[in-house]
């Protein structure tokens, strides 16, 4: 049994971040993840673009988030790309990062071993004990895909399975949206064999709305949207289209809606190579392993960041992360995207990691506490990298200061994350 200082629950979006960013403070870090890489929706989705990483071209970003979209940049794997409207509202725009998630994956193992994170893939949590049980540490039970069960032990824990699984076995409370009414997911795919001048030339005319509803007519998309991603470094498109409404807690329904989003994908390949140029001669390269799930498990925590707080752009004493995607709900009832464009940069608050009635646990990534329409706007990665990156740095803080996580003062922590985001932001190439 190997004491740890931190242990992460799942490597994902922000479970990556965690890590790195408690490693490289000193703590002795774990990450228990259960597919073979990190990054989760940014590197085995399918997703090739992150929305929001700037607001008008400005960087708001710094430290690890930063640091991995320059690198990227720098290598011409990424690109940044400002106002680029919606296929399913062209109205709304926003900045977006276009990236290679594969060249990704391997920065993300490079900069954990450089950061001295010890990685177990192939693994999840089975069970966690309740911290009544052991007061000054956290108790895992972790089996990993061959069988074998071990045990886990570590002052501190980052839970960021996207699912509040580790959460949930403390005791801690969560809640989801009604079945029936959570997003649509979204199986993505890859195209090769694309003119990208002509593409681009099509997404952005007025042809791409005319053809959106063309196809919703015959019965080949299912939603209001079609949006196609350039890969830098490649000559290939991500293409973001399918649309499967299943609650994404029940494996029965999700086993379902694999293969149904799966079976979509071939009539759409017909239709867009018949009426999208560039796409004539555009072949199947490949279909993303998961399904894109926007919607996800949310803890009751020691403050639920609402709507009025992103509108207001309320300033919170113990603000850790920011952002500036809009509102964005893909509603299940009319396949469409509702979206609500809000003022400017807003905050979150660390209370919102917390959960209620936990003191040695925080909550990373999307199930944060935050409200119905927050949720809509906080849930996209760059956000999350840097929800991600701040729960590292406040396991950090903690542990320095021998604190449980729900009692570090907020002057505290924020000079310690002032320390670990004091150098300011490069602003990264135009795309």
């Amino acid at each position: 049994m190997k004491p740890y200082d931190l242990i992460v629950a799942g490597g994902g979006t922000a479970g990556a971040l965690s890590a790195i960013a408690a490693a490289r403070c000193g703590l002795r870090t774990a990450v228990i993840e259960r597919s073979s890489c990190l990054g989760g929706n940014m590197t085995i989705s399918g997703l090739t673009e992150m929305n929001a990483p700037t607001f008008h071209g400005q960087p708001i970003y710094r430290g690890i988030e930063a640091e991995i979209m320059n690198t990227m940049i720098r290598s011409g794997d990424a690109a940044l790309y400002t106002e680029v409207p919606f296929s399913s509202n062209p109205s709304v725009k926003v900045d977006r990062l276009r990236y290679n998630p594969e060249i990704l994956k391997i920065l993300l193992d490079r900069m954990a071993a450089d950061a001295g994170v010890e990685i177990r893939y192939f693994a999840e949590i089975q069970n966690a004990e309740k911290e009544a049980l052991a007061p000054d540490s956290v108790r895992l039970t972790v089996r990993d895909n061959f069988g074998t069960s071990e045990v886990f032990t570590a002052r501190y824990l980052i839970d960021a399975t996207g699912s509040a699984a580790a959460i949930r076995m403390l005791g801690g409370e969560t809640t989801r949206a009604e079945v029936g009414k959570t997003m649509i997911n979204t199986l993505m795919f890859r195209l090769s064999g694309i003119e990208q001048n002509a593409l681009d030339a099509f997404v952005h005319s007025a042809a791409l709305s005319e053809t959106i509803q063309l196809g919703m007519r015959e019965g080949v998309l299912y939603g209001k949207i079609l949006a196609f991603t350039p890969i830098p470094g490649t000559k290939d498109v991500s293409v973001n289209v399918t649309r499967i409404n299943e609650d994404f807690e029940d494996p029965i329904g999700m086993s379902r809606a694999v293969t149904e989003a799966r079976a979509q994908i071939l009539p759409i390949l017909q239709f867009i190579r018949a009426r999208v140029p560039g796409l004539e001669h555009a072949a199947l390269a490949g279909i993303a392993p998961i399904l894109g799930v926007r919607d996800s498990r949310t803890i009751r925590g020691s403050y639920c960041l609402g709507i009025d707080d992103l509108e207001h752009m309320t300033e919170f004493e113990d603000s850790i992360a920011q952002g500036c995607y809009p509102v964005d709900i893909h509603d299940p009832a009319t396949g469409g995207v509702t979206f609500q464009v809000l003022p400017g940069v807003y905050h979150i608050p660390y209370r919102s990691l917390i959960p209620a009635g936990l003191h040695r646990t925080l909550a990373a990534g999307k199930i944060l506490c935050c409200d119905r329409k927050a949720y809509g706007a906080v849930r996209v990665m760059p956000i999350m990298m840097n929800v991600g990156e701040s729960a590292g740095y406040a396991a950090a803080c903690a542990a320095q200061n021998h604190l449980d996580l729900d009692r570090i003062p907020a002057a505290t922590l924020q000079a310690f994350l002032k320390k670990k985001y004091s150098c300011p932001p490069s602003d990264p190439p135009a795309g």
